[in-house]
């Protein structure tokens, strides 16, 4: 091996070793914090499970190669904690002003926020000079001075302490502070905004974390390793998606009753704050109305992520992985959530090293289904497989064949009484839908539109006039309800003892039908409200598995699981070790004897040709 083929490799894999942004994204409880800490620290043998000698399944075959690799390349992130992003604006902002804002809250803020004045104070004269309605323009030394403050221990100290005075009135009080800032500053660029007024601020945020990574950057060329905790709001997702190639946005999942221990814990069995808190993350989950793209969405942060950490404890993954669980559901082990972030860190690095689980290449078919979904309100897909991950179905949600998709109609065809096979008998001649339906959409400026189809969602309209929220009045099939007839109609095998695969946990009415085939586990991305798992699927004598996937999809895993060379060839750059093909070797060598013997005769027919 020599020296050039060492640079040529460092040269392929320069830009994945060198530069890696991580977003976090979660709810209250599902362990955000958990998985940032474990990657600021790097690799510690203490921290993570030691490989098995003697493996049971591939999956303890490919842990260890992750782990060997791991151990010798794992460097800790550098930790961006959105609540310090916050404080900078807090920090920008006047004392007076921002100690009537805590007011609206709690007048109990007014004296516990005094006696930090002079601190306040002290930070607010550093960062006034910084123009933080237009973060963008803050470059060369102004960013570096920024740089400087924001990882400064006065600041981090100074943060820290606000958001305690912020918790102690109440840490219900304190997540809704931080939550009307963010929304604030997205929809009108200051503390206590909550109107634009023309000014496009939905990036303020996420754009100062943006001059923050381009600094480190520049400071730690070689090694820059950055880690966002936490996002949720999905615009700002979309914006460091757009930005950077080098942009991993992973989600930690837990189920509910993970997520109760957790804050159970956190809060020493305080049950009435507990729920408080609950209330708050199912807004926040939720998000806001549909035109209000400033406020947090976990749920469609979740959607947006390209890889997902299933938060389980190393118990639980024991538990997952114990022989007779396996036999009931001849599934794989499941990797305790120190497993995965070592498994999607050496992916990163060294894309292909191991490849991707079965449940994995399952999920990304359904992620990658999703996208033919005609619904205008949400993409869901689906996968069927049996118990051996064979793929018998894939669906998503659509309308019936034969149907137009809601993508594809227009409200301007209905009321001009055109394409009317788009459209059913009901919606063209029910008086009370038809009127409901023009007063809505004869109002519409068609020309702030720029060319837009004017879709719109039959069954809102329908529960506006109706009984309210029914799912009874969607005109889609959902996508694993679609899955399970596409069996039936193709005359397909049973499917008893399978798995579902789908991008959201099914609802009660899908969830009766997997319980009525006999699947055995369902693998889920984003959770679907409801009561589907503890009214069907735990009941009876039964029971399904349900389980929060993780893995890497929609480009993420071609990311991961591509490898640059063939790894057979990077091997034999970096071991010297080259196994010729002996067969065509003597091929070679027997020409190259026969071409001398040629010449040998012709320089002999030469010499006695001189001779004469």
């Amino acid at each position: 091996m020599t020296n050039r083929d060492t640079i040529n490799l460092g040269e392929i894999y320069e830009l994945r070793k060198s530069f890696t942004i991580i977003g976090l994204t979660g709810r209250i409880g599902s362990g955000c914090s958990d998985i940032a800490g474990l990657l600021s620290k790097g690799f510690d043998k203490n921290v993570y499970p030691t490989p098995i000698e003697i493996p049971k399944h591939n999956t303890d075959r490919k842990y260890k190669i992750i782990y060997n690799y791991a151990s010798e390349n794992f460097r800790g992130f550098y930790l961006i904690e959105y609540k310090h992003i916050i404080s900078l604006f807090i920090f920008n902002t006047d004392f007076e002003i921002f100690k009537d804002f805590l007011s609206k809250y709690d007048n109990e803020y007014q004296n516990k926020i005094e006696v930090f004045k002079s601190t306040f104070n002290n930070l607010h004269l550093k960062l006034s000079k910084f123009n933080f309605e237009m973060p963008s323009k803050i470059v060369g030394t102004d960013l570096n001075d920024l740089y400087t403050i924001f990882n400064s221990a006065e600041f981090k100290n100074a943060s820290n302490s606000i958001h305690e005075i912020f918790s102690s009135v109440s840490p219900q009080i304190r997540i809704q502070i931080l939550q009307d800032i963010s929304n604030n500053l997205r929809n009108g660029g200051c503390l206590s905004c909550n109107s634009s007024s023309g000014k496009v601020t939905v990036y303020n945020i996420v754009t100062l974390i943006n001059r923050i990574i381009k600094e480190h950057k520049r400071l730690n060329p070689d090694n820059c390793k950055v880690v966002i905790e936490s996002l949720r709001n999905p615009l700002e997702i979309m914006f460091l998606k757009e930005r950077y190639s080098a942009f991993y946005m992973m989600a930690v999942n837990s189920d509910e009753d993970d997520m109760n221990r957790r804050l159970n814990l956190r809060y020493n069995n305080n049950q009435g704050l507990v729920d408080e808190i609950k209330k708050i993350d199912r807004i926040e989950y939720k998000g806001g109305s549909d035109t209000e793209f400033y406020k947090q969405n976990v749920s469609e942060c979740i959607q947006k992520s390209d890889i997902h950490i299933s938060n389980i404890t190393a118990e639980q993954a024991s538990d997952f992985n114990s022989e007779k669980n396996n036999l009931k559901f001849n599934t794989s082990p499941k990797f305790s959530v120190q497993q995965q972030l070592l498994k999607f860190l050496s992916l990163i690095e060294q894309p292909g090293i191991i490849t991707p689980s079965p449940e994995e290449r399952s999920m990304q078919i359904a992620y990658t289904a999703k996208y033919n979904s005609g619904c205008i309100s949400r993409q869901v897909g689906a996968v069927v497989t049996d118990e051996n991950y064979s793929i018998k179905a894939v669906g998503w949600n659509n309308t019936p064949e034969g149907h137009v998709p809601c993508l594809l109609r227009s409200a301007d065809d209905l009321l001009n009484n055109k394409d009317i096979e788009a459209f059913s008998d009901y919606e063209k001649k029910d008086i009370v839908f038809h009127k409901k339906f023009k007063v809505e959409y004869d109002k519409i400026d068609r020309q702030h539109l720029k060319g837009r189809n004017v879709s719109f969602c039959f069954k809102c309209i329908q529960n506006s006039i109706k009984e309210g929220k029914n799912q009874v009045h969607t005109r889609s099939l959902h996508a694993e309800e679609s899955a399970f007839l596409q069996i039936s109609k193709y005359g397909g095998q049973g499917i008893k003892g399978g798995k579902l695969f789908t991008t959201a946990s099914p609802c009660e009415l899908c969830a009766k039908k997997a319980y009525q085939l006999g699947i055995e586990v369902i693998y889920y991305i984003d959770l679907y409200p409801g009561i589907s798992t503890t009214h069907i699927l735990k009941a009876g004598a039964n029971k399904k598995e349900l389980r929060s996937f993780h893995g890497a999809i929609g480009n993420a895993y071609h990311k991961l699981y591509s490898p640059f060379i063939a790894y057979k060839d990077e091997l034999t750059l970096l071991t010297g070790v080259d196994f010729v093909d002996y067969a065509s070797d003597l091929k070679s060598q027997n020409q190259k004897l026969e071409d001398e013997n040629q010449k040998l005769i012709s320089e002999i027919k030469r010499l006695k040709e001189e001779t004469q």
